[in-house]
């Protein structure tokens, strides 16, 4: 094995900097280039060979380069010195001496020799014999210096016609190491082979070492160039321990197919939920693109089924400059496969095939969904699907008075196996004038007709104890205008900005019939982002009607010594209670609750965000968001806190409070720790998930060690606390190993 170092060479500045001179390219041999430049035999003054331009092929025209050029007839060898550089191709070979031997057609370089090839590696040498072409060489304590910075270091070298490169007790790493210090890992090998062509390294009897300790022994070993593009064979397996899955292992095969397709399959074994195969399938076309992920296990004894798995499958097609199509595909065979086997798992997977055009005035959209829950407990057959939901929206150019058309249109298909069904048309024009005073008052006037119809089947009417099935409809008019008048000051090194708002809105009172079912807009949320808005209900199946005032104050604030400063608070007053809202909406009532932000940013390393919804009578809390990070990243806290009282959405009956802390620190240029936890502070909540990081990266590898406690629990999906090694060695690839021990309730 090699006892030294790898140590990394780079020429002298002055020899870097004639390197990259423009250069000519001539002759295909040494020995031509200098017969051709007509020097005597024993001319030591600086000269550049030159030799005829029988062949205008790059590729076979050389150039010497040197401070001196000399001829010694009786052993026929020409000898360069001082700075010498050969050029053939986009290979060159640079060196204090070269000596080349006419008989042989063999060059032997010495002295601060180096060797550039095309792709960027350069090799370092006490010495080389080579080729006239510079094709074939044979070296001794060879270091090289690859494109991507990483290196290897060998006894022995040799260049083969073809172009391969072979070294014999080598050494191989990424890692940056000097002053004689040992490499935090690499690989040592009897033989290796280099073959640019196929872009591959090969290894004979090869150890992997982690920091000078042997780990890893094979026979046979083989990687691409680190700068090569993808290839087919093993990726580095995951191996894991976990109370779910029992003993794990994934074997990864990548399988590139073409520059525009690949695969991977990976068989994946447990001890104790079955065994089976994930697999992925990439394709790249002029105009889409398509992405499948899957994955298929059986055997699992904790489950009744014999086959369990997932699709998790995406692809996009740019039709023209106005047409795009495309679908995202999200199945599961059942709710806990996904979190028990360590996949993706969303509160609910959704399925949509969509088609959409876009102009500069307009945009159109067609979709199609199917919903499946995995946390969330529903009726069987009571989740709908969607087939299709149809959206057109036109904005039309300023007219003469700086005003402008809008149109919304929509149509919805929804359908269940069990329960109601809904058809709706629905469409709205609109007309948008917005003006401005000469002394800053910013008026907008708005006025718009909205016509709905449905036909629906299977609707429930508790208040009237039946179900409705027919056609129905409604035709609200409405109209706007919003006032704004900002007013700015600078003073004492402050720029303050002032802004009173009002927006008065007017409908007819009543539109929301009993024949109207509710599907889109159940999760209705007032708070500052909808204070000003004419229709705060997040879809088309409720409205907002009757007159209504919405006020508030904006206020800003900016300076070098405090940052900034930005707060609003608002509120709505209605002239009828409408019952459409739920009591703790904060919308019930002649006065609405109270909404608005408070944003400050004191300084760079500083941000603290409060979002708040406060009772109109008490001030007691409705809503409250509380968010904070603080610090630099050599110590970063974060934290945010949430509180929603119960009811205040349909889709949320019971109170939420929850707590999030994270603190991180880089506290050097490798060495990093994070660590964060969430709290339910609800009165039967406690610790939701606990996590704990080390990492260390440098230019070779990345090395974490993650702790996570979970205490959620889904059937055969089991809490426990769970542990990551993550280990990737740059430029060969990542191994992980899991561990999740749960613990037994």
């Amino acid at each position: 094995m090699v006892p030294h170092p790898l140590i990394a060479y780079a020429p002298k500045p002055a020899r870097a900097t004639r390197a990259n001179a423009r250069l000519s390219m001539v002759s295909t041999l040494i020995i031509a280039a200098i017969l051709a430049s007509g020097m005597s035999p024993h001319e030591s003054t600086q000269a550049a060979a030159v030799a005829g331009d029988a062949d205008t092929d790059p590729e076979n025209q050389s150039l010497l380069l040197a401070d001196g050029i000399s001829y010694d007839d009786g052993a026929n060898t020409v000898t360069a010195e001082g700075y010498v550089e050969i050029q053939r191709g986009e290979r060159i070979l640079l060196a204090d001496k070269i000596v080349y031997n006419r008989t042989t057609d063999v060059a032997t370089a010495t002295g601060n020799v180096s060797m550039i090839d095309a792709d960027g590696t350069v090799f370092f040498f006490e010495s080389i014999q080579v080729a006239g072409d510079l094709k074939e060489g044979l070296a001794e304590e060879v270091r090289v210096l690859m494109s991507d910075k990483s290196r290897m270091a060998s006894r022995i070298y040799r260049r083969l016609p073809n172009g391969t490169s072979e070294l014999d007790n080598a050494v191989y790493s990424a890692c940056d190491s000097c002053k004689g210090q040992t490499p935090l890992w690499q690989i040592k090998a009897g033989h290796v082979r280099y073959d640019p062509e196929a872009e591959m390294v090969y290894y004979n009897n090869a150890w992997v070492e982690f920091g000078g300790i042997p780990l890893f022994y094979s026979p046979y070993l083989a990687h691409p160039d680190p700068t090569a593009g993808p290839k087919s064979g093993l990726l580095l397996p995951t191996l894991g321990a976990s109370r779910n899955l029992g003993v794990s292992v994934k074997q990864p095969y990548y399988i590139h197919i073409a520059s525009d397709r690949d695969a991977t399959l990976t068989p994946f074994i447990t001890s104790d939920a079955g065994k089976g195969t994930i697999a992925e399938y990439r394709q790249d076309f002029p105009a889409a693109r398509l992405r499948i992920f899957g994955s298929l296990m059986a055997d699992d004894p904790d489950y009744n089924s014999d086959v369990r798995g997932h699709l998790d499958a995406t692809a996009r097609w740019d039709m023209d400059e106005n047409w795009r199509s495309g679908t995202d595909i999200n199945l599961a065979s059942d709710r806990t496969y996904l979190r028990r086997y360590n996949f993706l798992a969303p509160t609910w997977l959704t399925s949509n095939i969509f088609a959409e055009r876009f102009t500069s005035n307009s945009y159109f959209s067609a979709n199609a969904y199917y919903f499946q829950r995995q946390r969330v407990t529903t009726a069987s057959g009571s989740v709908p699907g969607v087939l299709p939901l149809l959206n057109y929206n036109y904005t039309s150019d300023p007219d003469s008075l700086g005003g402008y058309w809008d149109v919304d249109a929509n149509g919805l298909v929804l359908i269940r196996r069990t329960g109601t069904d809904t058809n709706r048309l629905s469409t709205r024009v609109g007309w948008n004038l917005p003006y401005t005073t000469s002394y800053g008052a910013v008026f907008t006037y708005r006025a718009g007709l909205r016509g709905d119809g449905y036909y629906v089947r299977n609707l429930p009417r508790p208040a009237k104890g039946d179900v409705f099935t027919g056609s129905t409809g409604r035709v609200v008019p409405e109209t706007s205008l919003e006032w704004r008048m900002p007013f700015v000051s600078d003073s004492l090194g402050f720029h303050q900005l002032l802004e009173p708002i009002v927006m008065a809105v007017a409908s007819p009172i009543g539109g929301n019939k009993d024949t109207i079912p509710n599907e889109d807009s159940l999760d209705l949320e007032f708070d500052d982002t909808n204070l000003f808005s004419m229709q705060r209900f997040t879809g088309l199946d409720r409205v907002e009607t009757g007159a209504r005032i919405n006020y508030g104050v904006h206020w800003a604030t900016f300076s070098q010594s405090i940052g900034t400063v930005d707060a609003l608070v608002g509120q709505v007053y209605r002239f009828h209670d409408d019952k459409t809202f739920s009591p703790l909406s904060g919308l019930r009532g002649y006065f609405s609750d109270y909404v608005g932000h408070v944003d400050v940013t004191p300084t760079p390393y500083v941000t603290l965000q409060y979002r708040f919804r406060l009772d109109k009578d008490s001030f007691a809390s409705r809503r409250s968001e509380l968010s904070a990070t603080m610090g630099p990243e050599l110590l970063r806290l974060t934290t945010s806190y949430l509180f929603v009282k119960g009811g205040t959405t349909l889709s949320s009956p019971n109170s939420t409070e929850e707590l999030y802390v994270a603190l991180s620190s880089r506290f050097s240029q490798n060495w990093s720790i994070t660590t964060s936890h969430r709290q339910n502070l609800s009165a039967n909540g406690g610790s939701i998930r606990t996590n704990v990081g080390v990492a260390y990266e440098d230019e070779c590898v990345v090395i974490g060690l993650d702790f996570a406690k979970d205490n959620t629990q889904d059937r055969d999906f089991k809490k426990g606390l769970a542990v990551v090694l993550r280990l990737n060695l740059k430029t060969i690839g990542d191994i992980k190993f899991n561990t999740d021990v749960g613990t037994q309730h």
